[in-house]
């Protein structure tokens, strides 16, 4: 096998209560035909023979499957696998959290789009923000690994400082960020996308504030933010051309609710079937997969930049989605950008 899959997020319904405009699933009803438990314990097995050790529960909103995502993590626990749960913590309660980390549930993350009145703004939901700080106190007292998760936007790229002070108060594990990414509901949305201003604003504070915070602040591909800390040396990493600043396609991929294999959740292209197919030949002979994994050239202006080595061409998706090509400059990468 070319690579193991380690790392799967598999969307357990198309189920939402929430219409967020950065939504990259689109998600609002429930599919037709999602998984059933069988189904999603019969896709782990066949994921496990190929290297699977962690899954993500994520949506839509997994907890409006509510005994589907407890039995699916009792099972995950059973076989060994790493299991985590990404909600909008609108649907937790204590009794819940207390199931969850009695099936074995190992991490959980609450996304949060800014202080209170923004939060609760964007997400269309007055008083989600608070019912998402409670869930997070739920999961930390029962004893679950927790994270906050922040998507970057020009309604609240100057909020960073305000937000990392609320997870060190919640006492969580992880404060992880990353900027607003045009695929998805978000393609429609281009609106909301950083200027380098915004960027330079945010991820500039992060870059230097994760040093020194209570929590371990993750800025995952595509953050940028090496562009503005001090201890990284960009001569010293320029030779080190690599065109993939992630791990989608080849350690991780998603799967939809209704069994459809993608590589990574952003990517609308679908490679396989977990109903139909082996993750075996999916993730060998694929074509889309193959041709992204054997990319030697990217945009002109990413291949003389002296960052590649670092970010590999930021995210693979967000170009191809916005511009049909994999090969095309990421539309979040900051130098880019006005």
């Amino acid at each position: 096998m070319i690579n193991g899959v380690s790392d799967v997020r598999y969307q357990v319904t198309g189920a939402c209560n929430l219409r967020c405009p950065h939504c990259f699933s689109e998600s609002a009803r429930r599919k037709a035909d999602e998984l059933s438990l069988d189904e999603a314990k019969k896709m782990v097995l066949d994921f496990k023979e190929n290297g699977l050790k962690l899954l993500t529960l994520t949506g839509g909103e997994p907890l409006l499957r509510k005994e589907f995502t407890l039995k699916l993590v009792e099972f995950l626990s059973e076989e060994g696998v790493y299991s985590r749960l990404f909600t909008n913590g609108t649907f937790m309660t204590l009794e819940y959290a207390e199931m969850l980390k009695d099936s074995g549930l190992r991490e959980a993350q609450v996304s949060i789009d800014g202080v209170k009145a923004t939060h609760d703004g964007w997400r269309g939901m007055p008083g989600c923000f608070d019912l998402a700080v409670n869930t997070l106190k739920d999961l930390g007292e029962v004893g679950i690994r927790t994270a906050i998760r922040v998507t970057v936007m020009p309604l609240n790229y100057d909020q960073m400082p305000d937000l990392l002070a609320l997870a060190e108060e919640l006492g969580v594990d992880v404060f992880r960020v990353r900027p607003f990414i045009s695929v998805g509901r978000g393609r429609e949305n281009q609106q909301y996308v950083l200027t380098r201003e915004m960027h330079d604003c945010a991820f500039g504070y992060l870059a230097e504030a994760r040093h020194e915070a209570d929590v371990i602040v993750q800025l995952p591909a595509p953050s940028y933010a090496f562009l503005y800390d001090r201890r990284v040396d960009p001569a010293r990493l320029k030779d080190r051309l690599r065109l993939h600043g992630c791990s989608c396609g080849r350690q991780l991929c998603a799967v939809t609710p209704d069994g459809w294999i993608k590589p990574c959740g952003y990517f609308s292209e679908k490679i396989g079937n977990v109903r139909e197919d082996s993750i075996r030949d999916v993730w060998n002979t694929n074509a889309f997969l193959c041709n992204f994994r054997a990319l030697e050239r990217l945009d002109e202006r990413c291949m003389k930049c002296e960052y590649l080595g670092i970010c590999g061409g930021g995210c693979r998706a967000a170009a191809y989605e916005n511009f049909g090509n994999l090969e095309a400059a990421d539309p979040t990468c900051p130098k880019l950008r006005t």
